[in-house]
């Protein structure tokens, strides 16, 4: 997604935050496989785009990994300023220069998306491209984002994935405590059950999406004067509401369930009232106390 709506590059975009830290790496391969360039040398040129044309920000040497395999670091400095940018990876192939792209967006950091683990941002970054292709805004994805008092971002993203893994773990029996970080509870197993946590993830999206459209004034025109009508607003939010607790109704059953016990029996199977209970050798008396073990724990 652009952050300038007038600049004519609508490319997919590696995302990063701002003031943050982002690997970019590449790969040269020819008919034999990967190789190294000449020299073993690759470059890496930031560059900021914006309608009035590039800026260049900074050359970073790249760092050899393996045969071929080549990584640039972009650091705080270098993303310190929200915009488009682009990462030119250029290096020499028998004394001919080549280049390779990536395109990049820097927006304003959010925590709740940077303190995720590498696993749990993809699966935001998987969410948020289902909304990317959206048409009604400038830049793609909902139009909720083109107000100013709105804050749909990943990290809006990332806090309802945090609702989302609430809802699996207590939507049906049994009771979970999983987590995204380990920290209240077993981690949340990713690489088994991530695809589920990104569907319910984007259900919560979808959710947060009905609410945040529930407030749409009807503009009311007449001979005179025309005003918004938000008269209907409660009828509005009595349908969200409606939603909402059928979830609810759901997960307070779990609750109940989980605080009955009935997974737990209990016996009683020495002392008490009616002395020791034990095996007699009289047919039928077993389980029965013993008679002169009787008031005796």
């Amino acid at each position: 997604m652009s952050t300038e709506a007038d600049l004519i590059d609508w490319r997919e975009r590696v995302y990063v935050s701002r003031d943050g830290t982002q690997t970019f790496g590449i790969v040269i391969q020819g008919p034999g496989g990967e190789f190294d360039p000449d020299g073993n040398e690759v470059v890496g040129t930031w560059v900021r785009q914006s309608r009035n044309g590039d800026t260049e920000v900074a050359e970073i040497p790249a760092v050899r990994k393996d045969a071929g395999k080549y990584e640039v670091t972009v650091r705080s400095a270098h993303t310190d300023t929200a915009g488009n940018y682009r990462l030119d990876f250029k290096y020499l192939i028998g004394g001919v220069p080549e280049v390779y792209r990536v395109y990049a967006v820097v927006e304003e950091s959010n925590p709740d998306y940077d303190r995720l683990p590498p696993d749990f941002k993809e699966i935001v970054d998987s969410v948020w491209i289902r909304f990317a292709d959206l048409f009604d805004s400038p830049s793609g994805g909902p139009n909720l984002q083109t107000y100013f008092q709105s804050h749909w971002s990943r990290g809006r993203v990332a806090q309802l994935m945090k609702i989302a893994l609430g809802r699996i773990n207590t939507m049906q029996q049994p009771f979970g405590t999983y987590s995204m970080d380990g920290s209240t509870g077993e981690r949340f197993p990713v690489d088994q059950w991530g695809s589920l946590l990104e569907t319910m993830t984007y259900v919560e999206s979808v959710k947060h999406l009905i609410r945040s459209y529930v407030e749409q004034p009807m503009l009311m025109t007449g001979s005179n004067i025309t005003r918004q009508d938000r008269r209907d607003y409660m009828d509005r939010w009595r349908t969200i509401l409606d939603m909402e607790e059928d979830v609810l109704r759901g997960q307070l059953d779990v609750f109940k369930i989980s605080r009955l016990s009935l997974s737990v029996p209990s016996v009683l199977v020495s002392g008490g009232a009616y002395g020791r209970f034990a095996p007699t050798r009289i047919a039928g008396m077993a389980g029965r106390p013993r008679y002169f073990y009787r008031w005796y724990a």
